[in-house]
């Protein structure tokens, strides 16, 4: 996958631009936080999304006002980057937000939102990977302001949520976050959420242009896939680095990607694959490469494909190949 810069990511340029608001120095801030903004080399997705984390601490230490992540950036759009003109040429707000949804990576490696339906509400649903450090609600904060705030300038519609669900702790005077969000507040949930109304969704874009959605969507799917920005590419990535960590499972590699497990069985049920038969592949090309290059034993090679017993390896050895994983040694 091509890594991602930090030149690249449009939820840095955003928050860069909400302490500038605050008055504070964002170089300086960011720096200290542990990246520079202005970095052209490879960035470690756990180190960023920590950076991310430790610069909403700093700046609420920097400001003392908790409520920080409430600032609306100067345009809400900036941060979408490619996305922003698909948004904008999409009919209406249910286009403009599978949009998002489809294409978060691109914006923010380090985050994915979802839209879960029951009835005549939607839920609006937002992962933050937590890193080695805990999320701060200030973050949750401020992609559900920027988004709230996308929708409502692209409609020209002073769309209201019906509630949000936060998963922070209650804040002494919540009442910044009811003006913000101009809804009830839901403090200590277990997903960040915003519910809006399905109503909401139908409402047009005016400036919807078919022709340029059909070819942003072509650009983005482009750049997805320089990125490697297919789930299944990006799953099996991971599986390449931490397969020998023990046998992996669907929910912690979710939550590597930054997704919900519904949501990562989804997409790949969608590019016609399962987590199952990506693990087997994966394991299945490692194993010929161990057996080619290799000098290690059965046992060893067991263990760096993940598996917990040997006898697993074996008969998984016997399907792949039609040969017990001593006799491939002995072939090679």
């Amino acid at each position: 996958m091509k890594p991602m810069l930090m030149s690249d990511v449009g939820w840095c340029k955003a928050m860069k631009d909400a302490f500038v608001q605050s008055g504070l120095d964002a170089d300086a801030l960011l720096a200290q936080a542990g990246f520079d903004f202005n970095a052209t080399g490879e960035v470690d997705i756990a180190e960023l999304t920590d950076a991310f984390s430790r610069a909403w601490e700093l700046a609420v230490e920097q400001t003392g006002n908790p409520a920080i992540g409430l600032t609306v950036p100067s345009h809400p759009l900036n941060s979408l980057g490619v996305l922003s003109h698909m948004v904008l040429s999409a009919s209406d707000v249910r286009g403009a937000l599978q949009a998002i949804v489809r294409f978060t990576h691109l914006i923010s490696p380090t985050a994915s939102i979802d839209v879960k339906f029951d009835g005549d509400r939607c839920f609006l649903i937002l992962q933050i990977a937590p890193g080695r450090r805990a999320v701060p609600s200030q973050r949750y904060d401020f992609y559900s302001t920027v988004i709230l705030h996308a929708v409502r300038w692209i409609t020209g519609r002073a769309v209201t949520p019906l509630v949000f669900h936060h998963p922070g702790a209650a804040p002494v005077d919540p009442a910044p976050w009811r003006d913000a969000f101009g809804c009830p507040v839901n403090f200590g949930s277990a997903d960040c959420m915003l519910e809006l109304s399905v109503k909401d969704l139908a409402l047009p874009i005016p400036t919807a242009d078919p022709a340029v959605a059909d070819l942003c969507e072509r650009i983005a799917t482009q750049v997805a896939e320089q990125q490697g920005g297919s789930v299944s590419i990006r799953v099996r990535q991971v599986l390449m680095k931490h397969l020998a960590k023990g046998d992996p499972r669907r929910e912690t590699m979710a939550a590597m990607l930054c997704m919900s497990e519904r949501t990562l069985q989804r997409r790949l049920t969608e590019e016609g694959t399962s987590f199952a038969e990506l693990v087997d592949e994966v394991r299945r090309e490692l194993a010929q490469r161990y057996f080619a290059h290799s000098t290690i034993s059965p046992t060893e090679i067991t263990f760096a494909l993940g598996f917990s017993d040997p006898s697993n390896f074996y008969r998984a050895c016997k399907r792949w190949f039609g040969r017990s994983p001593s006799t491939m040694r002995c072939s090679h």
